[in-house]
Order: structure tokens, then sequence, then C-alpha cells
């Protein structure tokens, strides 16, 4: 027994060391459970989608503008005097018709004027024919007859003169419009086309005013209809009441406007001339153009756009990117066409909302 002790103790330390770890190990991997093998499924992510569909789209464009009028006439007394009838619709707001009386002044020397001249006329009337008969008889020069006739003309003129200041007295409403900016009252003292007295604004021919930008009126260049002659739907909002208006473009403006950089356009105001309108100048109204029309584009929600460049489409439950170029926009959507042809065909299904995971190949479930 001291002979297998001593025999141990021979034995190096380091290889105890070493053979027990052996058999512990050993122990270990005899005594272990297996492992069980995890299956991770792949994620599917959900996408809202829209299927592609090639067409012709006509964006309306939406805009502001200003009622103004095609004709606006400052009323001025044409002879001096004192106002001694004023019309009765001559106030502020009226409607009044072409050729309705506006305003009296006092005739009285304006009257006895013509008849001074018109007596006076008479007389040379008179002198001229007998300076023709004498010149006939030759007892006079045809100088002196000639000077009776340049005198006879010189009062027809003078007269003339007098009977259009007598008709002056009287001031008619040249158009049909609304009286503005009376400052005429009964009894005022006007003076000759220093005074004035109102102005008249025609309602049955009102434009709309309005700009647009220079790259709005590049596309309407492009387009096969022209600019001149484009239907226009303008709202005017009244209180709780939008109130309803066609229009169509009648001119373009002559340069560009240096506040905005844009294009000023006019419209014709379609209104029944049969019944007053509520419209007046200066109002200010919505208005809804038609832009260009884009040929075989499809119109996809902005959200559907990833970095301007492309859009995702699904083949077989994957993502798969489709390059893209952008044609135009209409409100809210994109309008778009394929980078290269077949890329994108109608019935394809292009995810609308914009993930954050999205790439080549990720599967997706469609909402």
């Amino acid at each position: 027994m001291k002979e297998y002790i001593n025999k141990i103790k021979r034995v190096n330390p380091t290889v105890l060391l070493l053979v027990g770890t052996f058999f512990i190990i050993s122990f270990l991997r005899a005594t272990k459970d297996e492992p069980v093998m995890l299956v991770i499924e792949e994620k599917s992510w959900p996408v809202s989608v829209i299927e592609a569909q090639y067409d012709d789209v006509n964006p309306t464009l939406a805009l502001f503008g200003e009622v103004i009028t095609s004709r606006r006439s400052e009323l001025r007394a044409l002879v001096g005097g004192q106002v001694i009838e004023v019309g009765e619709n001559f106030k502020e707001g009226a409607v009044v018709k072409k050729g309705e009386l506006l305003l009296k002044i006092d005739d009285f020397e304006y009257r006895n004027s013509v008849i001074e001249e018109t007596a006076k006329l008479e007389v040379m009337n008179r002198d001229f024919e007998r300076a023709d008969e004498l010149f006939k008889q030759g007892s006079i020069s045809e100088q002196f007859r000639d000077n009776a006739l340049l005198e006879k003309t010189q009062q027809e003129l003078v007269l003339s003169e007098s009977e259009k200041d007598l008709r002056d007295t009287e001031l008619f409403a040249p158009f049909d419009g609304v009286i503005n900016d009376v400052q005429a009252t009964l009894g005022k003292q006007v003076s000759t086309f220093n005074d004035k007295i109102g102005e008249i604004i025609d309602i049955k021919n009102m434009e709309v005013r309005f700009s647009i930008s220079k790259a709005q009126y590049g596309r309407l260049l492009e387009d096969e209809s022209a600019i001149v002659g484009r239907a226009i739907e303008m709202k005017w909002t009244v209180g709780q009441r939008d109130l309803i208006f066609d229009a169509y473009i009648s001119r373009v403006g002559a340069e560009i406007t240096s506040n905005t950089g844009g294009v000023n356009i006019f419209a014709n105001i379609e209104l029944d001339n049969d019944q007053e309108t509520p419209l007046r100048p200066g109002a200010f109204v919505r208005l809804r153009m038609p832009d260009k029309t884009y040929k075989s584009v499809i119109s996809i929600p902005e959200t559907a756009v990833y970095e301007d460049e492309y859009i995702y489409i699904i083949k077989d439950q994957r993502l798969k990117k489709a390059v893209i170029v952008i044609s135009g926009y209409d409100q809210s959507n994109v309008l778009i066409q394929p980078a290269e042809d077949l890329m994108i065909q109608n019935g394809d299904l292009i995810v609308t909302n914009q993930l954050r995971e999205a790439g080549e190949g990720v599967k997706v479930d469609i909402l």
C-alpha cells in the first residue's frame, strides 16, 4: 500500500490536472441535453396599394384673382353752373341705364346765349343774301361777298357751340353701370372740367385678373388647347354663400410682373345681361383653371414616391423597385411615367405608404 501511494506522489501534478479535466469534460458531454433548433420566420410588412393605370390626366390649377371692370369713367360737368336737378338714381351704389339723366345744371345763361347767337345768325344770313345779290349785279367785289359768307359761317360755329353748351347742362349716363363716389348734390356750384361729380362703373362687362407663374405659363403654352378661350370656374364667397360664375380667358398680360415674376391673365366673366349681378369690382375670388393635359401617365399619391426617383411594386408578395420620371402634379397626387418601357404595366400593385424597411425583395402583406 505504501508503495502504491509513493507511486502516485511521484506522478507530475500537471498530468493529474489534465487527466481530471478530461474526465470532467467527458462526463459533462455524456450528460448534457441536446440543443433545440430555433426556426425564425421571415417578417412580412403591411402595405397599402393602388393599381397602376395609364391615363390622360388634366389637372386643375387652384388660383386667386380680383374682379375688375373693363370700363370705369369719371363724371365731370361739361359746363359750369348750379345743379338744379339730380337724377333719381344718381346716388352711391345705384344702378343706372345708358342715357338716364344724372343731373341738370341751371341753363338760363346758356339758353339766352342760344337765342342771342341765333338772332345774330339771322342778321348775317340776310347780310350775305344782300351781298350775294349785289355781287351778281356787279355792284360789289367778290371779296366783299366772300367776307359776308365768312362772317355767316363763323356765326354758325358760334351758334353750334352755344347749342352744345345748352345740351351739356344735362348729364346722362354714358353706359349701363353703377354710380360711385358721388360728389354733386342739389344746389352745388360746379365748374367746367374741374369738379368731379362722381363716377360710373360698368358691371355688365367685368373681368377677373389673376397671375400664374412662369412654370405654369410654360405648361399652358405646351398644351394642345390654346390659352385664350380656356374656360375658368370662378367662386366668390359672400358670408356663408358661394356664388359661382363662368369665365373664359380673353387675353394675356403684356409683360412679366416684377413683384411676383408671373404673368397676368385676364378672363371675361359671363353675366346675365337681363339681371343685375351682385358681383362688384374689387371682389377677391377663387379660381379653378384646367392645366396642361398629361398624356399616358399614372396618378399616384405623393407618399408612394421614394426620394423623388422610384416607387415599389409588388411581385409575388415581394417588393420590386421601379425607377420613375415625374411628369407633373395633380393637387396631392404625382403624375409619373416609368424610366424604362414596360417597367410598370396596367394592373401592377403600387405601394402607397412610406415603409422604413422597404427594399428590393422585402416580403409584404397587402392591407
